[in-house]
């Protein structure tokens, strides 16, 4: 994984300045401001990728990666997976409609054999061939996790060749017979979505054909449970050797700062494994156009791109990426040979660049301000606002993580991936803390004895806490779910000691309890985490702390602050449920906000 790792974390942002700049010179050309809709937009982002105020598009080409599907034995597409090696003797004789379409704009054609079944390639077909087509994903794991690595380096090294050659936009191709359906089991499981809801028809099958095609979909996803929190395990278990590729190239393209123009729903699958690798890669995206097939859409959602073109197309090869490329050569020579109102001698129309928003072809959101009001003439304003300043989807997620969080009462039994519950101890061990203390520990708890005995100690104390609360209040508290700490994969004691750091720490000798707010920062981190990883966290706060210390082998002077179930579920609800089950009710914010004094409320 060491080269797909280096290659990550060669992938930057792209380059506001010379976004700035372009955009400058967009609002002083000779025209209504913004009247050239999506080149304008085009023509920004591509400055913004290849960090130049007058970026090119001089050279083009497209890749196709072509591999077989053993999922075709189960009779998913109109056509047998012998089609594939046709088409591959297509494109090298230049004779398929992407070849054609390629020609006319002036692009090369990259035809890569990386799992096909054809055994003596066609002149000119680049040999990079993993093993002859996928397993059966109806049967088992289409592939092992290293070839679908492997996949993804051959794509990798592909896009930095042609980087290294000159190229300034790639378009992605695929052909492999099978290959809608991976891209849909793909779908189903990164998008959290119905089967159903994103299977087509392929290559043309009808009604009945569809039909099947969901159920083996479906079957493929049972059979091999894969991880949507592991999008390696996802790719390697339902995809298809091209797709991998594909990511490949993606990763590869985005690191030497080349475009990427995304043609299909194969393609676009290719583009939502690439993204959940490395998010930063889907600044380098464009989206030729809409395919006709139905998760395309879906995925262009999830990635925040707005196709060029609605044309009803669902043949791929790239053949939609060879059409999008004259709108982008197109959307750059405006800008080049476009008078200005400075070269007429006239006061442009356009209005102060105070804020310019990309409405629809964002660069990580589908509205992302890139411009600010006090950017000073050399930008320096600008650098500062890409280093510090948040995108409007990277905000939305934090709010959204924020107001989704709930306390959840029930789990399903799948384990909880170590990679995984590190990135969430890794969060809290991120929180703030009074003086830097840092006065947590993290006690990870598997064994089923253990979370029978906190369960135990948990419902002790909440048998205890009943003659505390009397009538209807009495009934509810009393069916309180703690089987949480059993039900769950994991649970973590969150702990504070009050030594850490010293005897003097910087803060906490004028307000002792900051160490305690410090572990609550901690666990607030954890909490929001998980919700974003789509993971339930249940926090047991009933239990007498010598109890767990004893149970855990906690020191004395050490406390249990926290017990948190953690895992998978089935729902989160929409209210938290002690209010939802009218426990109590949110309170009115404006009556918690105080004005300069205590009890002042502005009027």
């Amino acid at each position: 994984m060491e080269k797909l790792l280096e290659v990550i974390n060669r992938i930057a942002r792209p380059d506001l300045v010379s976004m700035r700049k372009m955009q400058e010179r967009i609002h002083n050309l000779t025209k209504p401001v913004g009247s050239l809709g999506a080149l304008e937009e085009l023509a920004v982002r591509m400055a913004g990728i290849q960090a130049v105020p007058e970026p090119k598009i001089d050279a083009k080409a497209i890749v196709v990666m072509c591999g077989d599907h053993g999922v075709t034995e189960e009779g998913v597409s109109a056509y047998p997976s012998a089609v594939t090696g046709l088409m591959m003797g297509n494109f090298s004789r230049g004779r398929a409609a992407v070849n054609v379409l390629a020609k006319q704009c002036g692009a090369k054609v990259i035809v890569v054999d990386i799992g096909s079944y054809l055994q003596e390639l066609p002149e000119g077909v680049i040999d990079r061939k993993i093993r002859s087509g996928t397993n059966n994903m109806a049967k088992g794991p289409a592939m092992t996790k290293q070839e679908a690595v492997e996949a993804i380096h051959i794509g990798i090294e592909t896009a930095v060749s042609l980087a290294e050659e000159g190229t300034h936009v790639i378009g992605l191709g695929e052909m492999g017979i099978g290959n809608t359906t991976a891209s849909s089991a793909i779908a189903a499981v990164l998008l959290s979505k119905p089967v159903q809801e994103l299977t087509g028809r392929g290559t043309g099958l009808e009604h009945n054909g569809v039909d099947k095609k969901v159920e083996v979909i479906k079957q493929a996803i049972r059979t091999n449970r894969p991880d949507p929190n592991d999008v390696v395990d996802v790719l390697s278990k339902l995809g298809g050797m091209e797709i991998a590729g594909l990511v490949g190239v993606i990763l590869g393209a985005a690191s030497r700062k080349v475009a990427i123009v995304i043609d299909g729903v194969i393609t676009g699958a290719a583009a939502l494994v690439a993204y959940q690798i490395e998010p930063r890669c889907r600044d380098y995206m464009i989206a030729s156009h809409l395919s006709a097939e139905p998760a395309h859409r879906f995925i262009l959602d999830e990635l925040g791109l707005t196709p060029l073109l609605h044309a009803g197309m669902r043949l791929g090869e790239g053949t939609g990426a060879a059409l999008a490329f004259p709108m982008i050569e197109s959307a750059l020579r405006l800008t080049r040979e476009m008078a200005t109102f400075s070269e007429l001698g006239l006061p442009s129309p356009a209005p102060e660049l105070e804020t310019y928003t990309l409405p629809s072809l964002a660069l990580t959101d589908k509205r992302t301000t890139v411009i600010s009001a006090a950017s000073s003439n050399d930008g320096s304003a600008a650098e500062s606002a890409a280093h510090h300043a948040f995108t409007a989807e990277e905000k939305a997620a934090v709010y959204r993580a924020i107001e989704e969080r709930r306390d959840i009462r029930s789990f399903k039994k799948d384990p909880l991936p170590d990679e995984l519950l590190m990135r969430l101890l890794r969060a809290g061990h991120h929180a703030p803390s009074v003086g830097f203390m840092q006065p947590w520990n993290f006690i990870v708890i598997r064994s089923e004895e253990t979370k029978l005995q906190l369960k135990q100690a948990a419902d002790k104390e909440r048998r205890a806490l009943l003659i505390h609360y009397e009538g209807e209040k009495a009934e509810k508290f009393s069916k309180l779910k703690i089987e949480a700490l059993t039900e769950a994969p994991v649970t973590l004691c969150i702990t504070l000691d009050p030594t850490r750091g010293g005897l003097h720490v910087l803060g906490r000798n004028s307000i002792p309890e900051t160490d305690l707010a410090s572990v609550s920062c901690a666990i607030q981190n954890i909490w929001l985490a998980a919700r974003a990883e789509g993971l339930a966290v249940g926090w047991v706060s009933f239990y007498k702390k010598q109890d767990v210390r004893q149970i855990l082998q906690i020191p004395p002077h050490v406390d249990p602050v926290a017990l948190l179930s953690i895992g998978y579920t089935d729902h989160f609800p929409k209210q938290p449920i002690l209010e939802s089950s009218g426990w109590r009710k949110r309170l009115s914010l404006e009556e918690l906000i105080y004005t300069e004094e205590w009890g002042t409320q502005s009027k």
